[in-house]
């Protein structure tokens, strides 16, 4: 049964899931813009190679930073408008930071100022942590990969002096370990801001006792399967049941008594119900379950069944309860006001009739 029971929620695989779906548009959207202006600010450092780099390679140069880099970024931008290209767009991503460490340490091995390129490391460093949308795990793989071509690069293929090498170890580690940080605590922060958004979601939606729906999901719930119910025409039966003399639980054994009552008639109901059904709480002793897709000999058969079995079951401290149920099935001019009048008159003509009955209207 499609019902709400909440508890303090844990970041599990579920919440994961629903986390990752829900950011998916932010993400593409900081990625659109972040690959965007990373291909312009290439295009501008193209330019600037023409007054920092030797003549010799100051073509190579702008061509690498012109037609390949700012290229690279502005297609994975045009990826994010397909959405269905998600996976490969990170995985581009993920390339795009050892693309362009690869490109640096390629322009920079003829250079006899070389180092002073390092920085660019440096800064590829930040955006593939900060703010080039890869989750954590990405961009932590991406980083690991090229820092170790950085570091065999200046260890063995183009040694640094010794001094040199220290002091650039140092700032690549000290950049990582900034960057991750900063990666780690927001993305922390952001699952946080998602479990509380859930946390609020929930209490909106949900009664404090039984954990059931309330009357601000049946409103959402209702026009749902309204509108499903007149595309596809189908009926789908609206039950409102009420326990009968609730009232005397409360006065003869104390509302805790009443609400451990009324949390174990919610499970009664839960274990005899299909998974389908959507149940809610209506306000004190009164509950209302969906049902889609049934007719009216079936709804009945399966009222009578909920009738019985609260009927016949013991409860704790009280024992045996009945209830009253109003019945009625959607019609192709409803509204949620006409659809629960008919309802409400059914279950007030059960309580007038003796109790422990079901009325169809």
């Amino acid at each position: 049964m499609k019902k709400l029971l909440f508890s303090n929620i844990v970041f599990d695989k579920n919440v994961s899931e629903r986390y990752n779906k829900s950011i998916q548009a932010f993400t593409l959207i900081q990625i659109r813009i972040i690959t965007i202006l990373t291909g312009i600010l290439y295009i501008v450092y193209s330019q600037i190679d023409q007054y920092i780099f030797p003549p010799n390679i100051t073509n190579m140069a702008s061509a690498i930073h012109l037609y390949l880099i700012a290229p690279f970024g502005f297609f994975i931008s045009v990826l994010t408008f397909f959405p269905k290209y998600f996976k490969h767009m990170i995985n581009l991503l993920i390339l795009a930071p050892i693309f362009a460490t690869f490109a640096n340490l390629f322009l920079v091995k003829d250079l006899e100022v070389f180092p002073i390129y390092m920085i660019e490391i440096y800064l590829i460093i930040f955006w593939t942590f900060n703010i080039s949308g890869l989750k954590l795990k990405q961009s932590s793989l991406s980083v690991f990969f090229l820092s170790m071509i950085t570091f065999i690069y200046y260890y063995f293929i183009l040694p640094l002096p010794k001094e040199l090498f220290i002091m650039h170890t140092f700032w690549m580690l000290s950049t990582i370990s900034f960057g991750f940080v900063g990666a780690f605590l927001l993305d922390r922060l952001s699952k946080i801001n998602f479990i509380n958004y859930e946390k609020l979601q929930n209490l909106a939606v949900t009664d404090n006792l039984t954990g059931l729906y309330n009357r601000t999901k049946l409103d959402e719930v209702l026009n749902y399967e309204l509108d499903r119910s007149k595309r596809f025409n189908y009926c789908f039966s609206f039950l409102l049941i009420d326990i009968d003399h609730f009232k005397i639980v409360n006065d003869t054994y104390g509302h805790q008594v009443g609400d451990d009552f009324l949390i174990e008639f919610t499970t009664l109901i839960n274990n005899n119900s299909r998974s389908t059904d959507y149940f809610f709480r209506w306000g004190g002793e009164e509950f209302v379950v969906i049902c889609p897709e049934v007719d009216k000999e079936n709804i009945l058969i399966h009222a009578e069944k909920l009738r019985q079995k609260i009927e016949s079951h013991k409860f704790q401290s009280i024992g045996n309860k009945t209830v009253s149920i109003g019945v009625t099935l959607s019609r192709s001019d409803d509204s949620i006001d006409s659809l629960v009048k008919r309802a409400d008159e059914a279950l007030y003509k059960a309580k007038n009739s003796g109790r422990n009955k079901i009325v169809f209207e």
